[in-house]
């Protein structure tokens, strides 16, 4: 199972969400609208763009300081950039290294 794979259903089993859930279009999804969002919906955000934006080569490890890393960068972004995308939000931000 791949690392995008394995980050969206640890997502999904931690935050609780039913398998009749609404689908997320991470290109309609503004910085104020993520920073507002439920906690459960910020948690299937979160690993799924730290699965987005993992090479297929990395080991299948989930980082958690780079992960808590990311986030509070992409709440500072989004918190000065409302209007702006989450995925041009991550680009921003997202440590890739």
């Amino acid at each position: 199972m791949s690392l995008r794979a394995c980050l969206l259903a640890l997502a999904l089993s931690v935050s609780g969400v039913a398998a009749h859930a609404e689908d997320l279009d991470m290109t309609k999804i503004a910085c104020k609208d993520f920073i507002a969002a439920p906690k459960d919906h910020v948690a299937i955000i979160l690993a799924w763009l730290e699965g987005y934006y993992t090479k297929q080569s990395d080991p299948p490890i989930i980082f958690t300081d780079k992960m808590t890393k990311d986030a509070k960068n992409l709440g500072a972004y989004c918190s000065a950039h409302g209007d702006d995308d989450i995925i041009k939000a991550a680009e921003a931000v997202m440590d890739t290294d």
